[in-house]
C-alpha cells in the first residue's frame, strides 16, 4: 500500500525527533559544560587538578602545597554549628560532627582513649574540626584537614602562590573564601552572580580579592581578623 505524503512526512519528522532524543541521551551534560582547574608547585613538589560542573579554584605553592577545589566546596567549613559533648570519645564527637555538617568525616586520634569535652555556640564548623585536627589525623570528605590549614594560613599571613578561578559565580567565589579564610568577605556593589574567570602568577591574597573583584565589576570587602583567623 502506497503511503500518503502527509505519512511520509510525519514518518520523516518522527526519525528526526527519535535522531535528536538519542543523541541528547549519549552526550554527557558534564562532557559539554565540566571546568576543570589544574595547577603545579614552581618547585615541582606536587600538583592539583579537578574537573567540575559549575566552575573550580586552584592554589599551589612551593614545598608540596596544592590544592583544587569545586566551587562552592569550601564554603561547608563557614557553616555555624551549635553542639556539646562531656567526657566523649572522640568517634562520638566525630559522628555529631557529620551529623551536623552531612560530612564523611574520618579521624585518626593521637591517643584513641582519651576523652573529650567540647562545645560550641554558633560558632563555624572549621573551629570544631580544630578540636578534632590538634589531636590526630583529620579527614573532611576526603581531604586533609592539616593541609586546608596550611593553605589558611598562607591566604592570611600574605604569601605569594598561583591561584585560578574559572566560572564561578563571584558570590560563590566570596563564601568560599570566606570560609577558607576565616574572614568575612562580602560583596558591596556589582553583580553577585558575575562570572569569576581570573588566572595569577606569584599573587597574595589582596591580589586575589582585586583581581575578582575588577574582572567581575564588583566590590569585594572583608572584616576585622579575629584570635581564631590569627591561630588557623
Amino acid at each position: 500500500m502506497k503511503k500518503s505524503p502527509r505519512l511520509k512526512l510525519l514518518t520523516f519528522f518522527g526519525l528526526l525527533l527519535s535522531i535528536i532524543c538519542l543523541t541528547l541521551l549519549t552526550v554527557s551534560p558534564r562532557s559539554v559544560s565540566a571546568d576543570t582547574c589544574s595547577c603545579s608547585a614552581p618547585d615541582g613538589s606536587c600538583s592539583a587538578s579537578v574537573t567540575c560542573q559549575g566552575g573550580c579554584t586552584k592554589y599551589c605553592k612551593n614545598n608540596n602545597n596544592c590544592w583544587a577545589e569545586c566551587s562552592g566546596g569550601y564554603s561547608f567549613y563557614g557553616m555555624e554549628v551549635t553542639f556539646e559533648v562531656q567526657n566523649a570519645t572522640y568517634s562520638q564527637l566525630v559522628a555529631e560532627l557529620s551529623r551536623l555538617s552531612g560530612k564523611d568525616i574520618v579521624f585518626t586520634p593521637t591517643k584513641p582513649d582519651a576523652l573529650t569535652n567540647a562545645g560550641s555556640k554558633r560558632a563555624p564548623l572549621w573551629d570544631a574540626l580544630k578540636i578534632l585536627g590538634n589531636n590526630g589525623i583529620l579527614l573532611v570528605g576526603g581531604t586533609d584537614f592539616d593541609k586546608l590549614r596550611t593553605l589558611r594560613k598562607i591566604l592570611l599571613s600574605g604569601e605569594r602562590l598561583t591561584f585560578g578561578v574559572s566560572n564561578t559565580p563571584v558570590n560563590v567565589f566570596v563564601s568560599d573564601l570566606s570560609a577558607l579564610t576565616g574572614k568575612t568577605f562580602r560583596i558591596t556593589s556589582g553583580r553577585p552572580l558575575a562570572t569569576a574567570n581570573v588566572q595569577l602568577q606569584d599573587a597574595n591574597l589582596n591580589d586575589i580579592i582585586a583581581a575578582v573583584a575588577e574582572q567581575t565589576g564588583t566590590k569585594i570587602v572583608s572584616g576585622e581578623r579575629d584570635a581564631a583567623q590569627l591561630n588557623p
